[in-house]
């Protein structure tokens, strides 16, 4: 089952439309009757996996309490994701960037394109990038991840491989063939086998802790309304005006 994040010309950003639509998709996998276990292949169309939340609708008057939607969301489809009874692989080409790193890191396997474009530059907006941490420890360690979320730092594709993000990183052109070849492998497995060792992963790592995500979404939530939120979401906005009119 192959699920495309479709706004290219907003590279896919996470608004309540987009946020829908992942939720829509995954409902109707989770309600399939098929014996065999599904592989979720996560796309996006254009040119980019995921920039992040959709900065434009947090825009108005209620702005902070649309952000504070979306994290809430964010986390829901993070958990949903990491724990559905599918193994689930992200096709990653451009930026997965903040909410759209996070999606990817969901996965059970990010496969890259060497030029693609990770990372959390979310402080910018006065917001904490926690709501992904306890994911993001497991797939790199505490060093990495805690790197990645404090420093705002951008990697690309190969660097995201060597530490511990992605599974695979690969040329552009040779995206799509790899991830044909993971999900032809994968569907070859016995489907109870393939589903008790996720489970078993996600005890061994806490993916299966309701409050592990919980507590990371509330460390982001806290922040939303603030001042610091406010100013810093106002002026990058009015920044990205300025641009768009120059």
């Amino acid at each position: 089952m192959t699920i495309t994040l479709d706004d290219p010309d907003r590279r896919n950003a996470l608004g309540r439309r987009m946020f829908g639509s992942l939720e829509s998709a995954l409902a109707g996998i989770e309600s399939s009757k098929e014996e065999s276990i599904p592989i979720v292949r996560l796309r996006g169309a254009g040119p980019a996996f995921c920039a992040g939340f959709d900065l434009d609708a947090c825009g108005g008057d209620d702005g902070q309490s649309v952000l504070a939607e979306f994290i809430v969301r964010l986390s829901a489809l993070l958990r949903r994701i990491r724990n559905g009874p599918w193994v689930a692989v992200a096709e990653v080409h451009g930026a997965a960037l903040a909410g759209g790193n996070a999606l990817a890191a969901a996965c059970d396997f990010i496969v890259c394109a060497d030029d693609a474009i990770f990372g959390y530059p979310v402080h910018r907006i006065g917001v904490s990038p926690a709501v992904n941490a306890p994911i993001l420890q497991s797939l790199m360690g505490f060093g990495d991840a805690r790197a990645l979320l404090l420093s705002g730092e951008l990697i690309d594709g190969r660097e995201a491989q060597r530490r511990g993000l992605a599974w695979r990183s690969v040329p552009g052109a040779s995206l799509e063939s790899t991830v044909d070849d993971l999900v032809g492998r994968l569907i070859r497995k016995g489907p109870r086998a393939l589903r008790a060792t996720r489970e078993w992963l996600n005890e061994l790592d806490g993916s299966d802790r309701a409050d592990r995500f919980d507590r990371s979404r509330d460390a982001s939530l806290e922040l939303c309304g603030g001042e610091e939120s406010e100013r810093m979401l106002r002026e990058l906005r009015e920044a990205r005006r300025g641009d768009r009119l120059t």
